[in-house]
């Protein structure tokens, strides 16, 4: 809670959202009168989440158009996506009448494919250059984590895959990377893909950087059964475009990759009543935290560990390293570099001499 944000008297003139808006409690509640910015797509995923997480919609978002100059207040705002991910991640420019500029920028994960790189290095030719550069990420430049790249986790899915018949995937559903990832594995392994209603229709807004049913080759949907309970107008909106593709009557004859979420138990005892699981597999491919912090996942999964498959984790982790922040000060050449929820602080200060490390509660007034 923010004194002026979320308590007392608003002071704030606007919030910006770098990423993950259907996890950011500022959106619920700050203050109404406070503006809410953000690009066009991620506002149309937040909607989704929205609709499928039955969770009341902040009115009053405004759109902001990705590499397109926002005239806000007394700033031009111009914000470029640089993570197509679960993060979503947006990079942000401030410029000032003076021309002064700051550099804005969330948590967002290492690159290894030409989507990613491209997305990224686009945007900081066009930034061109910061006065100050805000970086957010827990492990900035923390050792002893191993990076997973894309390559990395397409291989390890590989070699499960091919034991089995059916494989029953767990992971972030606005991970639109991993699923992506878990799609080239299926394919590769000679198997359909099923996608669950709730990310066919992130994969859509997402417009290309992850497979559809619309989009790619051998992809189905299956809408999940605790959907049913939802009225009309939300299944001809999120439902209905997706029957077509309908993944049910081949599940009983293909192998398949299927990604599911905690609130398919009734759906995977409905699989087990007709005899479905035969050489299956659970694979937990996401961030290793998330079984720690949700109880509900963990409890799907012990349910899932009762019936007669194998179960594997396939911990990933892909944030930012030492490298690749050189690579974005060396291109912006940032006087300060403020660093967000950070650790490891004697490791960067020996090898970045402009970082400035605030205390807590400490102001930096630019």
């Amino acid at each position: 809670m923010f004194d002026g944000l979320t308590t007392g008297k608003p002071s704030y003139d606007g919030i910006f959202i770098l990423r993950n808006p259907e996890n950011c409690n500022l959106i619920d509640y700050s203050f109404k009168e406070i503006p809410i910015y953000m690009e066009k797509k991620m506002k149309a995923n937040y909607n989704i989440c929205m609709d499928f997480f039955e969770s009341p919609r902040k009115a009053g978002i405004t759109d902001i158009e990705e590499g397109t100059i926002n005239h806000i207040k007394d700033f031009e705002v111009t914000s470029f996506i640089i993570d197509p991910s679960n993060f979503n991640t947006h990079i942000i420019r401030f410029k000032d009448k003076e021309g002064k500029t700051l550099v804005v920028c969330g948590d967002f994960r290492n690159y290894d494919g030409i989507y990613g790189r491209e997305k990224l290095h686009g945007a900081l030719s066009i930034i061109s250059n910061s006065d100050v550069l805000v970086i957010e990420g827990k492990y900035l430049g923390k050792t002893g984590l191993e990076h997973s790249s894309d390559k990395d986790v397409l291989e390890k899915l590989r070699n499960i895959m091919k034991f089995y018949k059916q494989i029953f995937i767990i992971q972030s559903e606005t991970d639109l990377n991993m699923a992506r990832t878990v799609y080239q594995a299926a394919i590769k392994s000679k198997k359909i893909f099923i996608e669950s209603t709730f990310l066919c229709n992130l994969a859509t807004v997402a417009n290309g950087s992850c497979p559809t049913p619309f989009t790619e080759k051998k992809v189905y949907s299956y809408n999940p059964l605790v959907l049913e309970n939802n009225d009309f107008e939300f299944k001809k909106k999120y439902v209905t475009p997706f029957y077509i593709s309908s993944a049910i009557n081949k599940m009983k004859k293909e192998k398949y990759v299927m990604n599911i979420t905690k609130d398919m138990v009734q759906d995977i005892q409905v699989f087990e009543k007709e005899g479905s699981f035969y050489d299956a597999c659970v694979i937990m491919a996401e961030w290793k935290g998330f079984i720690e912090q949700d109880e509900e996942l963990e409890e799907f999964i012990n349910i899932l560990k009762n019936y007669d498959m194998d179960y594997y984790e396939l911990y990933t982790h892909g944030q930012v390293n030492m490298n690749l922040l050189k690579e974005i000060i060396f291109k912006l050449k940032p006087k300060f570099v403020v660093p967000l929820d950070f650790s490891e602080e004697k490791n960067v200060k020996n090898e970045l001499y402009n970082f400035r490390i605030l205390e807590q509660n400490e102001e930096f007034e630019i």
